[in-house]
């Protein structure tokens, strides 16, 4: 156990692909924790015991607690791999369906909340240079800008 609980997720807008790619920060055993709480088998996440599924594992828990609407459209993720450092941090990589031109951007994140009610989601936005924070919890899952 640990004082804080925080995952960070950086979404950026690619003009060229028209979709949002995005990198989510976990610290690794509290995301081992909420899987296997949720009824996931042990993962041994990075580690040569590694789960032959456990892409497939974080991929289904992420497309169930991170969603965006945009323009009233809910985004489908891609996952596209992770990579897991010695540090016990786990980043998760993303990309979403394509999506001309976003103006209004809601983000629902409620990664870990299940397991821990301290646990605080962070999201930092970016398109088209504009970049925008969302500082969300358990108390408060989604939050919506408009890009002007």
């Amino acid at each position: 156990m640990h004082k804080y609980y925080v995952s960070i997720t950086e979404a950026a807008y690619n003009v060229e692909s028209e979709n949002f790619e995005l990198s989510v920060k976990f610290i690794g055993h509290d995301l081992e924790s909420a899987l296997e709480a949720g009824g996931v088998p042990k993962l041994y996440l990075g580690t040569e015991k590694e789960h032959k599924e456990a892409d497939y594992y974080l991929d289904k828990y992420i497309n169930q607690r991170l969603h965006m609407i945009v323009d009233g459209e809910s985004l489908n993720f891609k996952f596209i791999g992770k990579e897991i450092n010695n540090d016990d941090f786990i980043y998760c990589y993303l990309e979403s369906s394509k999506i001309a031109s976003p103006k209004k951007i809601t983000i629902k994140n409620t990664l870990l909340t299940e397991v821990f009610n301290k646990q605080a989601n962070t999201v930092y936005l970016t398109v088209r240079g504009q970049k925008f924070n969302y500082s969300l919890n358990k108390g408060k899952v989604s939050d919506t800008y408009t890009i002007e």
